[in-house]
């Protein structure tokens, strides 16, 4: 099978999550007409009265070709993440409910200026930075386990390299995924 990697928009991704940007978002001005409020961009889903947390998670870039060996969900509440310096990051999704349905298995590639926010029970391939180490502003639950890890061993995704350089309008001709089933 053989998965493009898209570019992340609101429409193709809402099945798995909210895509946090301004870019065609209404927005309202506060502060004496200082601000531009971009207001309710995602929803932040927390269960059983846990508290919500707001972290950095500094992520490392992943060695290519990428190998996915499993997939994960949160039953517990949504998770963000939200690139801090405007860099190029890539989700690989799944939906499903015990298990990933591989058959749903979707990845997009953000332009640098978007950030993504998981549905409760979403599978995606845990966070890892695409071109350079990039710190991640993080929402999602805090309280007790809220991680389901799923393998998938018969499941290889290999992402085509890549430079800086690379124009995001011609991401479906260079970055393919494969899966090999």
């Amino acid at each position: 099978m053989k998965l493009q990697v898209l570019p992340l928009s609101q429409k193709a991704f809402s099945a798995y999550g909210d895509v946090i940007e301004t870019q065609k978002r209404d927005f309202f001005h506060i502060n004496n007409g200082l601000v531009e409020r971009y207001h309710d961009l995602a929803l932040v889903e927390i269960l059983e009265q846990d508290r919500t947390l707001i972290s950095i998670n500094r992520a490392q870039p992943a060695n290519l070709p990428l190998t996915i060996h499993e997939l994960e969900r949160h039953p517990l509440g949504t998770q963000a993440f939200i690139p801090m310096k405007g860099e190029v990051f890539v989700v690989v999704v799944a939906l499903g409910d015990d298990k990933p349905d591989l058959s749903t298995l979707r990845a997009f590639i953000t332009n640098g200026e978007q950030g993504v926010n998981y549905h409760r029970n979403v599978w995606h391939h845990p966070l890892f930075a695409w071109q350079r180490v990039t710190d991640f502003l993080t929402i999602d639950r805090g309280g007790s386990d809220n991680c389901d890890v799923e393998s998938i061993p018969e499941q290889e995704l290999c992402f085509a390299a890549v430079t800086p350089a690379t124009d995001l309008h011609k991401i479906n001709e260079l970055f393919i995924v494969y899966a090999h089933l």
